[in-house]
């Protein structure tokens, strides 16, 4: 089995870390942490650091040709003014194509578009305004200590500019409605704001199953109510609750 070389050059792009393919023959609150997926859905199973899976490229491939071209268009366009960011060439506009079909899940059933899923997740992006995303970009920035963008042909270490935007649209919280609630995004930033590197690296290393970044898991904490007493994060609970998934 083949694979276009502009597919896999995009998939390494992503989601760098592995060179070689290895062979590939997966809100509410939840007792087991792990059992929580991120935010746009179970995404494909690429995960920085690992081998790429043939398995994996395929299912992108598939996703890439079941949505419109006219969609995913779009949402490129749509990304753009969201983060206020031009992509530059066409490597960088595939690359955002690519990242959409690979982490938002929510948009298709398994591997298939879904028109109305799709349709929904595009209103709520056409109500967020660009200062959100940057408030929320350098939140994130802070947090992680690692540059959030992209150039033409690489993304820098906190991923590129436009998964802010795609790690929020799909969250119920943020929204009243279809419509971005500014309000509530304060609310849930301040929530942001306490949380440390540490608290997403124990996430990421010791709850997430489903190959999440580092922004799905900043997310999928503060969407955390019982961790947070009276807007104050309860740090040793959180703790508590990870480790008690050992035993």
């Amino acid at each position: 089995m083949s694979y276009s070389p502009t597919l896999v050059t995009l998939v390494l792009l992503l989601f760098p870390g592995g060179i070689c393919v290895a062979r590939g023959d997966g809100k509410p609150m939840l007792k087991d942490l792990g059992k929580i997926p991120p935010p746009g859905g179970v995404p494909l199973d690429f995960r920085p650091g690992t081998p790429i899976k043939v398995d994996a490229v395929e299912k992108a491939r598939k996703r890439l040709e079941s949505a419109p071209a006219e969609e995913l268009e779009k949402w490129v366009v749509e990304l753009e003014r969201i983060t206020g960011e031009k992509l530059e060439g066409d490597l960088a506009k595939q690359a955002c194509r690519t990242y959409f079909v690979t982490r938002m899940s929510v948009a298709f059933e398994g591997l298939k578009w879904n028109a109305k899923a799709g349709d929904n997740l595009f209103r709520r992006a056409q109500t967020m305004p660009a200062t959100e995303s940057k408030v929320w970009k350098e939140a994130f920035e802070a947090l992680l200590k690692k540059e959030i963008g992209q150039t033409a042909t690489e993304n820098y270490a906190g991923g590129p500019t436009y998964a802010v935007p795609l790690v929020l649209i799909p969250v119920e919280a943020l929204h009243k409605g279809q419509k971005y609630s500014v309000e509530r995004g304060k609310k849930y930033q301040v929530r942001l704001k306490q949380l440390a590197a540490e608290d997403i690296s124990l996430w990421k290393d010791k709850v997430d199953e489903f190959g999440g970044t580092a922004l799905d898991a900043a997310v999928n904490i503060i969407l955390l109510d019982d961790y947070f007493d009276k807007e104050q994060f309860q740090r040793d609970k959180f703790k508590a609750a990870i480790e008690a998934r050992k035993k």
